[in-house]
């Protein structure tokens, strides 16, 4: 059996005893494109009261949020959309929202599209077994085989003449023949055209799966791997606070004054983040402004003010805010969504689903044809001519 037969048969394997978990991802991956999108748009919002013109300080917002996470590193978060309330976070997934025009803490912050983005993202983690499960376990699995599918396809694809007639067929969906030909068609286009996001969004997968591939990569990256998930307290959320000033607290640059310094940066800035300070009397404050969509480091610097005198003291930039271990880290979580370049990034990572709905269709096919469809064929009988 020469090579070129051994990856045939592996690939075709390793496709039909992983395909149907690779639907579901798939499936839920086109489900999940738009998720911060949808989720942004059924936020609540808030607006100002009747002839109120003003919001509260940032000042007065940190005194109310401060008792919400007592002992831990918050955030305060404005957005340049005035119809979102502040958000006050400890790390990524605690968080409270409060109405900067009367100080309240927005109680009910259920998101209608909460449900159906969570069983998504459920199925697609565990296949909605829960965390740590045999679904899981599943769902790893196949995520290595899926990157074997694709790497195997890769040298499958590849065609025996370099020719147009031959090559075409494998770029361009054409009018063939049989819908056994249609389908190879479709398999061979499909797998072309997504090649690039379909291998970023299941490579990123599998390293997120697998320490030992996480190691890997890191390893060829000439960076130390870091050990197990991130304890989700946000990656640049810590202050550095410059120690105590001696000036009484009333006398120290507001946080209002601050943050208003800040919006004068970036006039395209989308969110600035406030990361209070362990005391109240901290010589500096650090502010992240971000002209993105929360996920791209490109976008985002870290400026720290002199609370004493209300002057920059220091700028970081993109590369200088984490090391290169959790940049790395950082970037091959977003990655796997796409989020990490923006709206374009997402989209090529739900078409590369989308078509990988239509690559196990079209792979169950072919497998029908070559595997099941000859056992019913009837067998044909011997000729008279043969026994005379």
């Amino acid at each position: 059996m020469s090579f070129r037969r051994i990856i045939f048969w592996a690939h075709l394997v390793v496709g039909v005893a992983t395909g149907l978990v690779i639907f579901a991802l798939a499936f839920t991956g086109v489900m999940l494109t738009y998720e911060m999108q949808i989720k942004a748009a059924f936020d609540p919002r808030v607006a100002p009261a009747a002839g109120q013109t003003q919001t509260l300080s940032a000042d007065e917002i940190l005194k109310i949020a401060q008792p919400a996470f007592p002992g831990q590193t918050a955030t305060l978060n404005f957005y340049n959309d005035a119809s979102r309330p502040v958000s006050v976070s400890a790390g990524r997934h605690e968080a409270k929202l409060i109405n900067q025009y009367d100080g309240s803490f927005i109680v009910d912050e259920s998101n209608p599209t909460e449900g159906f983005f969570g069983l998504m993202e459920n199925i697609h983690r565990n296949l909605a077994m829960g965390f740590d499960s045999a679904g899981g376990d599943i769902v790893k699995i196949s995520n290595v085989a899926f990157l074997f599918i694709i790497l195997s396809g890769i040298y499958l694809w590849l065609p025996k003449k370099w020719k147009w007639p031959f090559l075409k067929q494998k770029i361009f969906f054409l009018k063939m023949p049989t819908s056994k030909a249609r389908d190879l068609n479709w398999h061979h286009v499909f797998s072309f055209w997504v090649l690039i996001p379909l291998l970023a969004v299941v490579g990123s997968g599998a390293v997120l799966s697998y320490q030992w591939a996480n190691d890997l990569v890191f390893s060829v990256a000439g960076l130390q791997a870091p050990m197990g998930r991130g304890q989700g307290k946000g990656m640049w959320a810590r202050s550095t606070g410059g120690g105590a000033s001696n000036m009484p607290v009333e006398q120290l640059v507001s946080y209002q004054t601050i943050l208003d310094k800040a919006k004068g940066v970036e006039s395209d800035w989308k969110t600035i983040s406030i990361i209070v300070p362990d005391t109240d009397q901290a010589k500096s404050v650090d502010i992240l402004i971000d002209t993105g969509n929360g996920k791209q480091v490109s976008t985002q610097q870290t400026i720290t003010y002199d609370r004493e005198s209300g002057d920059v003291t220091s700028i970081k930039g993109p590369d200088e805010m984490a090391s290169p271990t959790q940049a790395l880290k950082r970037y091959i979580r977003f990655l796997h969504t796409g989020e990490v370049y923006g709206v374009i990034g997402q989209t090529l990572a739900g078409i590369a689903s989308l078509a990988c709905l239509f690559l196990v269709w079209t792979g169950f096919a072919l497998a029908w044809r070559r595997l099941i469809s000859p056992l019913f064929r009837p067998k044909a009988k011997p000729s008279l001519k043969a026994h005379s």
